[in-house]
């Protein structure tokens, strides 16, 4: 008969493992808000409940199960049970063990020499080892079933969310216009970032020209705006009627407003830079004396 767990070890036990269950499940869902709902709490309030009712019932067998013994096996239960029940798992852990390697098998290789001591694992060990299994069964059947350990599935929720978060963030943070754009010195950084990713094929990286025009000299075909930033601004936004090429990035919703000011103030700096790129594609279009370094 072996020695009883109490109940604040075996109800919080066990409450634990339920929990476990219900996190996995509502995460995998992505449904953790439920796991406050009250019919949760309410479940797990019953649960708890039926515990401390089974937790009394296995007294009162356990006590009847005393009374059948006899009195060399009671005595036998009360010494195992003798201090309280973290003292006695410290012991069967970590002393145990050693009772039972008294007496060990001893095994002669024979052709060596060597004398192999069959010594048997430290319990600690062994609950190491056991634990590990579990662990591994839950991961691999929540793989399996579930979308808690899926790396495929928790991507495309973390995408998800991050999709949602950058909408709220949009519709709470207006987009700039060509009516209240203006340039901005420490946007040029970003707009460089963005002017490569979206326009470098075309204009080259310093703006100098490509199959597009060069943005660093002082002739411009398109001509939309009194300002020089807005023009910029409002040829990315509409496109270019004079060079279909050019699409209109902004009407399309292939960039965004506040993005489309960091392009326009790298695009700005760059043409104000009294610093030309070496190579630069001829000149095109109409030389704009307003708008010229010099």
């Amino acid at each position: 008969m072996r020695s009883k767990i109490p109940f604040f070890i075996m109800i919080p036990s066990f409450l634990s493992v339920i929990t476990f269950m219900f996190y996995v499940f509502f995460r995998s869902y992505n449904r953790m808000h439920y796991f406050f709902h009250p019919i949760t709490v309410s479940f797990f309030v019953i649960i708890t409940i039926l515990l401390f009712v089974l937790e009394s019932i296995d007294n009162l067998i356990f006590i009847k199960k005393i009374q059948s013994l006899s009195e060399e096996e009671k005595v036998k239960i009360f010494e195992e049970n003798e201090g309280n029940y973290f003292y006695r798992l410290y012991k069967f852990i970590f002393h145990d063990h050693k009772k039972m390697n008294h007496g060990v098998k001893k095994i002669d290789h024979g052709f060596d020499g060597i004398i192999e001591l069959d010594n048997k694992l430290p319990m600690w060990w062994v609950h190491l080892f056991y634990l590990t299994i579990i662990f591994s069964a839950i991961y691999f059947f929540s793989y399996l079933l579930l979308d808690f350990s899926n790396p495929y599935k928790e991507y495309d929720i973390a995408y998800t969310k991050q999709m949602k978060e950058i909408e709220i963030f949009e519709k709470n943070t207006p987009q700039t216009t060509t009516e209240n754009a203006f340039f901005k010195k420490d946007l040029v950084n970003s707009g460089k970032i963005l002017f490569n990713e979206n326009c470098a094929t075309c204009h080259q990286s310093d703006g100098s020209g490509n199959i597009g025009p060069n943005l660093t000299d002082d002739y411009w075909i398109n001509r939309n705006e009194k300002d020089l930033f807005k023009n910029i601004f409002s040829i990315i936004w509409n496109g270019s009627d004079n060079n279909p090429t050019m699409r209109a990035f902004g009407k399309s919703g292939e960039i965004k407003g506040n993005d489309i000011e960091k392009i326009s103030s790298y695009v700005y700096s760059i043409n104000r830079n009294s610093k030309k790129p070496l190579n630069s594609k001829s000149p095109q279009g109409k030389k704009i004396i307003e708008w010229s370094n010099v």
